[in-house]
């Protein structure tokens, strides 16, 4: 059974899935090529950003290794693919929760060393293992805003979805 934390980490982790999967359920994949302007990441770009996070910000906390974004490509497979970026979203997903499962409550208020840009700006030197699900929660909330202001400034308006 699920521990409160994992719980709630769970839950957080699937609230902000749920508003992706809408988001990008307006996506055609004609769409993954364009930005709003130029200069900024392509929609496709903006789901390879929040996989290719979600990757690195596991093994990190797995093994203490960065993957460079040229490797998280790779491990991602055809980014130019809408429904290859999908599977990934579902595949490594589902790998963070195994990985969430696999602490106790005791482990998740565990303090770990704070690595990474993403946990920076909380300016401490450790935070409880938890913080590190979080972020990736976090970061996905704030890619999840562009694209529903790209798919705004396409003309598909959020609040008839």
């Amino acid at each position: 059974m699920a521990s409160p934390r994992q719980t709630l980490l769970k839950n957080r982790l699937a609230f902000v899935r749920e508003e992706l999967d809408e988001a990008v359920g307006h996506i055609t994949p004609d769409m993954l090529g364009w930005a709003p302007a130029e200069g900024m990441r392509t929609v496709g770009g903006q789901l390879v950003e929040i996989i290719g996070t979600e990757m690195q910000l596991l093994e990190r906390m797995r093994t203490g290794r960065l993957i460079t974004d040229p490797e998280a490509r790779e491990l991602i497979g055809d980014c130019d693919s809408l429904e290859v970026l999908k599977g990934a979203l579902v595949s490594f997903r589902e790998e963070t929760l195994r990985y969430l499962e696999s602490f106790s409550e005791d482990q998740l208020a565990e303090e770990v060393p704070c690595q990474g840009r993403s946990l920076r700006c909380l300016g401490l030197d450790a935070v409880p293992r938890a913080e590190l699900f979080i972020s990736i929660a976090s970061h996905e909330w704030y890619h999840v805003g562009q694209l529903i202001s790209y798919l705004w400034a396409r003309g598909d308006n959020p609040y008839h979805w």
